[in-house]
C-alpha cells in the first residue's frame, strides 16, 4: 500500500515531453444481478469514442462475478472482451482477471475502498496492416483507491484513483470523479469525468486523455423470484 501511494504521488512528476492530448466521451450500460445473498453478477457494455474528430476509441464488454465474504471483503472473477481500431484494423483483446476489495465505513456517510486486480491479457497482433492469428500476452496489476459519500438515499458521489502496471512497468494512471442518482424502477444514472495518463507504445511519450462517461445502471434481484 505504501508503494502504491508513493507511485500515485509521483504521477505529476512524469515528464510531459511528447505528450498527446485527447478528449472523448463514453456511454455505458451496467447491469447488476443479485443471484444470492453473497453472489452478484455484474455485466457491462460500453462504447468509448474520441471527440474532435468523432471516431471509435474502444468497444468493451465486461462480466464479473462477485462473492461477498463479509461486509468488508469482496472477491471477484471476471472476463473482458474489447475491440479498438489501430491503423484501420479492429484489434481484439481478451482478459481474465481476479480481484479482491475491502470497503470500510467512515463517519459522516463516507466509505473508503481499496481494490487489487490482476489481469491476464491477450492482445491481438497486426502484421502488414492485417490482423494476424498471433496473440501477445501481458500480466497487468491494478491498484485502486476510492472514496464515496452518500449524503442521502438520492445521491452517491465517488472519487477514485487507479494505478496500472504491465508487469513491473508503468502503464497508466486513471483519476475519476462522478455522481450517481436513482431514477426509479431499479435504474440509476451516473455522470463522471475521467483523466488518464498513459504511456504510449514503444516508450514514445504519454497520452493525456480526458473523457466524460454517462452510465445507465440497472439492479435486478433473483432472490424475490425464489
Amino acid at each position: 500500500m505504501k508503494s502504491l501511494l508513493a507511485l500515485l504521488m509521483l504521477m505529476p512528476l512524469l515528464g510531459a515531453a511528447q505528450t498527446v492530448q485527447q478528449q472523448g466521451y463514453w456511454g455505458r450500460l451496467y447491469l447488476r444481478t443479485r443471484l444470492s445473498s453473497r453472489l452478484t453478477l455484474h455485466t457491462e457494455v460500453e462504447e468509448r469514442r474520441f471527440a474532435w474528430p468523432d471516431r471509435q476509441w474502444q468497444f468493451i464488454t465486461n462480466h464479473h462475478l462477485h462473492f461477498r465474504a463479509s461486509p468488508v471483503w469482496d472477491a471477484a472473477l471476471g472476463g473482458t472482451y474489447l475491440r479498438q481500431p489501430k491503423n484501420g484494423v479492429s484489434v481484439p483483446e481478451r482478459r481474465a482477471y481476479e480481484e479482491v476489495s475491502a470497503t470500510v465505513p467512515l463517519p459522516n456517510h463516507f466509505r473508503f475502498q481499496t481494490r487489487l486486480r490482476v489481469e491476464q491479457r491477450w492482445l491481438g497482433q497486426v502484421v502488414a496492416a492485417e490482423l494476424s492469428n498471433e496473440w501477445a500476452y501481458l500480466t497487468r496489476y491494478r491498484g485502486r483507491l476510492q472514496l464515496e459519500w452518500l449524503p442521502n438515499t438520492s445521491w452517491r458521489l465517488r472519487a477514485t484513483n487507479e494505478l496500472m502496471l504491465n508487469g513491473g512497468a508503468f502503464d497508466q494512471n486513471q483519476t475519476y470523479a462522478g455522481v450517481e442518482r436513482p431514477i426509479g424502477g431499479g435504474f440509476a444514472t451516473e455522470l463522471g469525468y475521467i483523466h488518464i495518463w498513459q504511456r504510449r507504445p514503444a516508450n514514445a511519450g504519454y497520452y493525456a486523455r480526458d473523457a466524460l462517461r454517462l452510465t445507465l445502471v440497472k439492479d435486478l434481484s433473483l432472490l424475490a423470484a425464489k
